[in-house]
């Protein structure tokens, strides 16, 4: 039985993103382990059944603490003698790909869930990023790439050649969305958060700055100026391994504008497709994305997204048809795009009924996982020289 460690830095990204492609590896006949910072998600994947390994990551610039992961996770490597390490997230990814290539790991293999250089950087902070993918590349037998933007990236700055590269989009499961499954939970909701017929428009998220945050909230002040009832539900936490959290400061200027009664921080949600459905419009400001699963969680949830127009989310929402798109950074343009949904639910409600179609045909994570399984098969046996990489037919 082949064995893959699938590494990250947050048990939050282990649980959440990458449980669906450990289960599918399983049923595969591999030995799956995941191996991140520990924390409950890392708990519970044991739970599941999952063999688990907790090394902390720091998703700090701290270059000392990052060295001591690396020794951690390189000693765990000679130790266990995997034959695939699976690595993902900016941070985790360098040091894990360094440490499985120390250690004589045959198959290294790297998801780029949105690299951390963009078109809003810096010229001399996108090189050095650039620089770092190119190191990493070179350690990489395989490199799957969510955004076909950056899959074009990869190739026009040399990151790695074309052989080594797979374009796999994202993905959810559409049947774990929608109003007609949570009713219950739906009329629960609504009295906990005090919700009548108010319109309402969520964020699902980090609470840090480049998740465009604060320009939701200044937004919101212009929105309620035409539509005083309307409500924000913010959904999600400041991760203490997060950088440039803000959750405190966001609580301020909520109070600080007179939007205490308009919006709802909730923090760290476990019901969030069941959230979803009191939403009237989803919303991501984001500055920085690879290919955000919140959209496609959104539009499988029947919602129009307003999003601002940078990588990946503009892979996802279909301007005009699935959502509208805004500058990101300008929350001027951001409120604009809110009023004009709140102005005409009817076209909201279209943009919604197509963004679940587009979910159906485009982001099914089943096909996702699927294509990575066959490409890991792939790679493993073109490199395997024992014969531990056979695995089973997986067909659906």
């Amino acid at each position: 039985m082949p064995s893959i460690l699938q590494f990250c830095a947050v048990d939050y990204t282990a649980y959440f993103l990458l449980r669906p492609l450990g289960a599918g590896l399983r049923d595969a006949g591999y030995r799956v382990t995941f191996c991140c910072s520990p924390g409950p998600g890392l708990e519970m994947l044991a739970r599941e059944g999952f063999e688990v390994r907790g090394i902390g990551v720091s998703r700090s610039y701290n270059i000392f603490s990052h060295l001591i992961s690396l020794a951690r996770l390189y000693r765990y490597l000679k130790r266990e003698s995997f034959d695939i390490v699976h690595t993902h997230t900016p941070v985790a990814s360098l040091i894990g790909r360094l440490a499985a290539k120390l250690a004589g790991v045959g198959t290294v293999i790297y998801t780029a869930h949105g690299f951390y250089f963009h078109e809003g950087m810096g010229r001399a902070a996108r090189k050095l990023y650039i620089y770092l993918e190119k190191i990493g590349g070179r350690l990489s037998d395989l490199i799957f790439v969510q955004s076909m933007e950056d899959y074009v990236d990869a190739r026009r700055e040399g990151i790695a050649p074309g052989e080594k590269l797979v374009h796999i989009g994202n993905g959810i499961d559409p049947e774990m969305f929608g109003m007609k499954r949570y009713p219950e939970e739906r009329a629960r909701l609504k009295k906990e958060f005090n919700i009548n017929d108010q319109p309402v428009v969520g964020f699902v998220g980090r609470m840090v700055r480049e998740k465009g945050v604060f320009d939701l909230v200044r937004a919101a002040v212009e929105v309620k100026r035409s539509h005083e009832n309307v409500r924000f539900i913010l959904i999600g936490e400041q991760l203490d391994s997060g950088r440039g959290g803000c959750a405190g400061e966001l609580r301020e200027l909520i109070r600080r504008e007179g939007l205490s009664s308009n919006v709802i921080m909730t923090g760290r949600r476990e019901d969030v497709p069941s959230i979803l459905t009191l939403l009237d419009i989803f919303v991501l400001p984001s500055y920085r994305e690879g290919m955000p699963r919140s959209i496609l969680e959104a539009m499988a949830s029947s919602l129009p997204v307003v999003a601002s127009n940078i990588r990946g989310s503009r892979e996802e929402v279909v301007e005009g048809e699935t959502g509208l798109l805004f500058p990101a950074g300008d929350f001027h343009a951001l409120a604009g795009a809110l009023r004009e949904l709140l102005d005409n639910p009817g076209l909201a409600r279209k943009m919604g009924e197509r963004g679940r179609e587009k979910v159906l045909k485009c982001h099914n994570e089943e096909n996702i996982v699927n294509k990575q399984i066959e490409s890991i098969g792939r790679v493993a046996a073109a490199g395997d020289k024992s014969g531990t990489a056979e695995i089973r037919d997986r067909s659906f």
